[in-house]
């Protein structure tokens, strides 16, 4: 006798519950051991059922992603909601980007992997985009941007990201304080390394 059949709702809830179990797999023991069959074995179900909402591997560890994404996104949306002005709301959300990058690396690294993209990680990416720039785009309907918010934001994101990177790979020597150069980097791209007046 087979067992009733799942509504959407309960649907969504299993695939969103084997998601979660993914990432922590993730997180705790990398990308390489997020495999269907050790999402099975957390999950305590039939070896077929995750096929029932992944395809493969591949799109368990994009629904991973765009679950990581939709966490950006949300603590960017919180940052811009705390910030009380323009610079609080745009250090606020490079703040987003950095705690993500630094508290969950296993994530960060999954989710700037060159891979296909399903319609929901691009909506994820999208969304995070769009909250990401908001500061840019408020600076720029006040006059304070030379080049379009997504300029900006393009060069703002390489910075901080190779610096990351930079950070993460051990190569920042000499004494630099990684938040100190961080802090450098923004002050240069807002407001360029030459002395006011000079040319």
């Amino acid at each position: 006798m087979q067992g009733r059949a799942l509504t959407a709702e309960e649907r969504f809830a299993e695939r969103m519950r084997l998601t979660e179990l993914a990432t922590e797999v993730v997180r705790a023991e990398g990308r390489a051991a997020c495999t269907l069959r050790r999402v099975t074995e957390l999950a305590g179900v039939s070896r077929m059922t995750p096929y029932t909402y992944f395809a493969d591997k591949e799109a368990l560890l994009d629904a991973v992603r765009t679950a990581a994404l939709a966490r950006l996104g949300d603590a960017a949306e919180a940052a811009l909601a705390a910030g009380e002005d323009l610079p609080a709301r745009l250090r606020g959300v490079g703040r987003a980007y950095v705690v993500f990058a630094l508290g969950e690396p296993e994530l960060y690294d999954l989710v700037f992997e060159p891979c296909p993209m399903s319609d929901e990680h691009r909506s994820a990416a999208e969304r995070y985009r769009r909250l990401a720039e908001a500061p840019l785009v408020e600076a720029s309907a006040l006059g304070l941007l030379a080049l379009p918010p997504e300029r900006v934001g393009h060069a703002l994101w390489a910075a901080t990201h190779g610096l990351i990177a930079l950070h993460r790979a051990g190569k920042l020597r000499h004494g630099l304080d990684f938040e100190a150069v961080l802090q450098d980097v923004g002050d240069v791209l807002a407001f360029g390394f030459l002395r006011r007046g000079e040319g």
